[in-house]
Formats: structure tokens, sequence, C-alpha cells
């Protein structure tokens, strides 16, 4: 096959060099776009080396076979195109099941018609060659129109697609959305003055094989420039977009340039609204954020349906130039995270049986409580609690009953003390009370009352009525000559003991040096 040299396929030669340099730096770049721009090149590679071997064909013959080899491109660009304007776009979605299938329908069914055009005539009827023109001509079967009408479609739609991607970035993503708009426009231009009006743009020369040279050139922009195949589409699309977090995107002064669909949500803005205004105008949680501020902040939001905790992660966005172009926040959502460790804390100061406060956190309160106490000068009482004869209970009727006996006795008592005031269980059958600012006699009164609801309502088990009776020993901190709490709590101990020698069911208060009965 013989080749003669025309200047118009000088054009065509650096267009194949530039794509074929697009598609090697796509592939040392993210995969997940990479590899369907590296198709796209290498269709509108095919397509235009193709094309302009046609070109430098002296013969009806070899500009025959290349007019027929450039639809290997040719009848694959138009579906990969729109493909990847719909991966770039965030929207390839769409090209799971039917959406795929239909466009390698399209391609098949292309290049079956192409290939076996000489049995049908489907897609030419007549190739001849015109003086002084450089392509071929050829008279156009009932499926050329089908391939025009899809490529249109698709064409089109790719370029409605970047025009909503445009219109939905916020300023600093819009130079580089600009440029995959007109990329994507380019070769609509070729063909709607031609094809609508009869004006050949670029004579003797197909136009769109012509500007897909602009359109390569708009995209390198885009890629270089502007990184599209790694920052728009990934980030945007799928991170900032599909993250289950908010994100918010700040300039220098600390205004909202970008919310997500999370943080619009969550800061209860429309799509708009909240441009230009101030996070605490909508959060009013917002912490006030300053370059010298942690990277990491807990916030507390009351809502009507509950409480819920978020964490913020705050970013400086660093211009190219250098210096701080903005901030990026990000707030997760950690409410069952922070609702498990309030839980595991409440469990490591409660007593799993009773509810009560457990003999570790009681000392930790009765610690503050004393050192209130020393600052205000008032005195501290200490109620000794035990069950009588609980071995017995848990002998005769099992621990389950004594369990449940514990159980009573924390509600009778939990019911007759005040909210100021302590009550733990201090282990086994004991329980433990701490009164503040109480003299002897109301601290004995309110052991006696404990004492008489616990004797006045025995516990219900399956099998009837089990009466309880305690043993109760009361101490208190002597103001005067200084605040002893562990010896309070020793002396407490000292007259339960008391009370049990004396025969159970009764109340001893210490009052050093004596012990006296109620």
């Amino acid at each position: 096959m013989t080749f003669a040299f025309t200047p118009y396929a000088l054009p065509f030669v650096p267009t194949v060099l530039l794509m074929a340099l697009l598609a090697w730096i796509a592939s040392r770049r993210e995969r997940r776009l990479a590899r369907p721009f590296m198709a796209l090149m290498a269709a509108l590679i095919a397509w235009t080396a193709c094309y302009t071997l046609e070109l430098l064909s002296p013969t009806l013959e070899g500009k025959t076979v290349w007019m027929v080899a450039k639809y290997l491109g040719g009848g694959a660009a138009p579906a990969l195109w729109f493909a990847f304007s719909l991966v770039v776009t965030g929207n390839e979605r769409r090209l799971r099941g039917w959406g795929a299938a239909a466009l390698a329908a399209l391609v098949g069914v292309t290049w079956l018609v192409v290939f076996t055009n000489p049995a049908h005539h489907l897609m030419w009827t007549d190739v001849w060659l015109v003086p002084g023109d450089p392509e071929s001509h050829a008279g156009h079967g009932p499926f050329f129109w089908v391939y025009a009408a899809s490529n249109y479609l698709l064409t089109t739609g790719s370029a409605l697609l970047y025009v909503a991607h445009y219109r939905t970035r916020p300023p600093l993503f819009r130079a580089q959305a600009a440029l995959l708009v007109l990329g994507g426009f380019a070769p609509l231009l070729g063909r709607i003055p031609e094809d609508a009006f009869g004006i050949d743009v670029i004579p003797k020369l197909d136009n769109v094989i012509f500007l897909l040279l602009v359109s390569s050139v708009l995209f390198a922009l885009a890629v270089f420039r502007y990184a599209a195949l790694n920052l728009v589409p990934i980030a945007h699309h799928l991170v900032i977009r599909d993250i289950g977090a908010a994100v918010v995107v700040l300039d220098v002064q600390g205004r909202v340039v970008d919310l997500n669909p999370y943080a619009r949500t969550l800061m209860g803005s429309g799509p708009r609204g909240a441009t230009g205004t101030r996070p605490a105008a909508l959060l009013p949680e917002w912490p006030d954020l300053t370059d010298e501020d942690a990277a990491e902040r807990e916030l507390l939001l009351d809502r009507p349906d509950g409480r819920r905790w978020l964490s913020l992660h705050a970013t400086p966005i660093l211009a190219p130039q250098g210096g701080r172009a903005g901030t990026v926040a990000v707030l997760f959502d950690v409410t069952r995270r922070k609702l498990a460790e309030l839980e595991l804390e409440r469990s490591a100061r409660t007593d799993a049986l009773t509810g009560l406060t457990n003999r570790r956190h009681f000392h930790e309160l009765a610690e503050l409580a004393e050192g209130r106490a020393s600052r205000s000068r008032h005195s501290l009482a200490v109620i000794m609690i035990d069950i009588d004869h609980f071995k017995k209970v848990n002998d005769t009727h099992g621990h389950g009953a004594g369990d449940e006996a514990l159980r009573h006795v924390a509600r009778v008592c939990s019911s007759r003390v005040r909210a100021t005031d302590v009550l733990a269980r201090y282990g086994g059958e004991e329980f433990v009370v701490l009164l503040e600012g109480v003299g002897e006699s109301d601290a004995a009164l309110v052991a006696e009352e404990l004492r008489a609801a616990v004797e006045r309502s025995p516990v219900t088990l399956e099998h009837g009525p089990l009466p309880l009776t305690l043993s109760v020993g009361v101490a208190l901190t002597d103001v005067s000559s200084g605040l002893d709490l562990p010896g309070c709590v020793t002396r407490a101990d000292r007259a339960l003991y008391a009370s049990k020698t004396a025969g159970r069911n009764r109340v001893t208060v210490e009052h050093a040096p004596t012990l006296a009965s109620i």
C-alpha cells in the first residue's frame, strides 16, 4: 500500500502524539478514572491515525481500507466519550447493568455493520473520490444515520453532564470544570454548523476529528493544570459527596465555601443557602477555629431527637504558591462511641446487681465530700448497713433469692435518702450512706427510717414474702478536731458490729467514746 504526502494530514500528527502522551500519563495515575480515560484516548488515537492514513493514501482502494479501519476507534469513541463523562462527573453508577450493556451493544453493532458493509451497504452505498479532496466521499446507507444520531446523543449528553458538573462546583473547582465543559462541546461545534446550516468550518477535512485535537488540549489542561484525574471525581464525588461525615470548606475569612450533602442535613442548610455565611450561624455549637487550634474538637449537640456527639477535624488548605487558602473541617458522628464510653464509665462506677454506686466510686465521692466539708466547716455522717442473717437467705432459698433481697434493700433505701446523699453497695450484703451537713440526731433518724422501712416491706419471692431486717451503725466526723472520713467509716462499721452483737435489727450511733443504742 502506497502513501503520498498531503499537508492536510499535518494537523493530525500532533493530535495522535498528544493523545498518546495523555494516555501514558493517565496510566501512571489513579486507576478508577485513568482506565476509562486511557480507553477513550486509545479509541481517538485509532480513529485519528486511520483517518490520517486515509488522507495520505492516493488511491480509492487505499482510502477505502483506512476509511473502514478508522471505525475501530470511531465506532467505540462516542460510547467511551460518554462513559468517561459519566465517571468524571461522578455518575458512574449509570454504567452498571443496562447502561454498560447498551453502550457495548451499540459499539458491537456498529463494528459488525461497518466491516460487513459490502454484503448489505447499510453503512455506505458507494465510495468515490473528488479531485482535489484528500478524503474519500461516500453515499450514506440507513445505518449511517443511526450511527450519526447516536453520536449526537452521546456527545450532547456528555456536554450536558459537564455543564451540570460545572454548576455544582465551588469556585475553587470552576476553572477545572470549565475546561471539561469546553472540551466536551468542541466536537459538537464542528458538526452542528455543517449538518444544520451546510457550513464547512474546515473545508475538505472531517471537522470532528480535527476538533478532537482541541478537546485533547482542553482535557490536558484540566488534567495537568488542575489535576482533574485525581481531585474532582475522586475527592469531591466519591469522598466529599458520599462519605458518612459532614465536610465543610471554609475560606481564609472563615466563611462557608462548600458543604457536602451530609453537612447540609446536619446544619439545616439548602444546597446554596450556606455559601458565604459563617458555620456558627448554622450550627451554634461550632468552635472558633484558628491556626493555633488543635486539629480535633468534640461538639455536643442537644437536639429534639436526642443528644449527638461530633468529632471535628480541621485541616488547613495550603495554596499552591504558599500560604493558607482556607480550611476543610470534617465532622464525624461519634454518638455511638461516646455512649459506649459513658456506659463503660458508668459500669465502672456502678454495682451491676443493685445499680447503686460501687465501693470504689463511693470512696471517690466521699473524698470530694470531705473537701467540701473541710471548706464549709460542716460535718459528715456515715451510715453502715448490713442485712441480718443474709447467709441463711442464700442457704435456704438460693442465691437468686439472695440477689433479689439485695436489690430490694437497695430500692427501699434509695427511695428514702436525699438526691445529694451517696448510697452505695459496700460489699456482700453491706451498704453505706454518706450524708453531708447533718448532725448526730438527724443522721440517727435517717438510719432508723431505713431500718424500719425494710422491716415493714418484706421482699417478694416465688414462694411468698420474705421478711428482712437490718443492723445499722452511724458515726460522724468531728469538725472541731479535724475531718477524718476513713476513721469515720471505721467507727460506723464498729457501731454496725455493736448492733449485731446487741441482737440485730437496730441502729447504733458511735459518738466517741461511748455507744448509744436506739
